[in-house]
């Protein structure tokens, strides 16, 4: 591509979800599937992780960091960094909520900006938005509930009183069950559809790996024992709540057979290092 700058990305969720994208080939259209065998779309080769050492290195470049509203994480230490030089240029695409730095950013042209309560900086760097988002709005929404016609509707992002409006649409008007959960809630989904999936040794291994759970008893508790005299219960009792972690993958040869593997086995084949918080 003859680039003259180097192009970077942040680490962290955007190496999480670009794998998720190159496992999840066959979503695509089938102009990005007839490619795969020699070309991935989502292997970019020119754009290349962002180190925090590099912060202070000379030289232009192009960096990729989120979020994008600069409401904190690793684009907020970067704007801190390059702000106070009038080289940089700092771009914020879509919308940026208020309260956000970058919604004072892009509210007027401040000299300084708050990024804190105890921190403020000098603000020397020009600003630019653009126009991008990739969200749409509730009749995008329902119009792609409708054309898909699923079983079942999680509404997962968005402001919580129009994803309670936006539920009760998808309720009433399509009659398809929806829910909202809260950050950390289990929502339990019954299936009737099953697939024949083999397993691959790894993940059968890793099934058979034992996960004990002690739980000690008190005199006066029974531990969930079915014993009737509590002075037979034991002091400690041991339980075994085995949980199979796989990913459920098509093979991409001519039987397009579904197979469970290990988290490690699905980095392996797309080329990746696991990434730790």
């Amino acid at each position: 591509m003859n680039l003259k700058v180097p192009i970077y990305f942040s680490s962290g969720l955007t190496i999480q979800a670009n794998t998720y994208h190159k496992m999840l080939i066959g979503w695509t259209s089938q102009k990005i599937k007839d490619t795969y065998s020699t070309h991935n779309a989502f292997d970019f080769k020119n754009v290349h992780k962002f180190e925090r050492s590099m912060l202070d290195a000379p030289g232009p470049c192009v960096l990729f960091a989120t979020p994008g509203m600069l409401i904190g994480g690793f684009s907020l230490e970067v704007f801190k960094h390059w702000a106070p030089s009038e080289k940089n240029l700092v771009a914020l695409p879509g919308y940026c909520m208020a309260g956000t730095v970058g919604h004072r950013l892009t509210s007027g042209k401040p000299t300084k900006v708050d990024t804190d309560p105890d921190t403020q900086i000098d603000v020397r760097c020009q600003i630019h938005q653009l126009a991008f988002s990739a969200h749409t709005d509730s009749k995008g929404i329902m119009d792609l509930v409708k054309f898909l016609s699923p079983k079942h509707v999680m509404l997962v992002h968005g402001d919580k009183p129009k994803m309670v409006s936006l539920k009760e649409r998808i309720d009433s008007e399509l009659g398809i069950p929806c829910s909202h959960p809260a950050n950390n809630e289990i929502v339990t989904i019954s299936s009737t559809q099953y697939v024949n999936a083999e397993a691959s040794d790894t993940f059968t291994k890793n099934c058979l790996n034992p996960n004990f759970k002690f739980q000690k008893c008190s005199s006066m508790d029974t531990c969930n024992s079915t014993l009737i005299d509590r002075n037979l219960t034991p002091e400690l009792q041991v339980e075994d709540e085995r949980v199979a972690d796989g990913v459920l993958v098509m093979e991409n040869n001519n039987n397009k057979k579904a197979k469970i593997v290990h988290e490690d086995e699905i980095l392996l084949m797309l080329d990746e290092k696991k990434h730790e918080v």
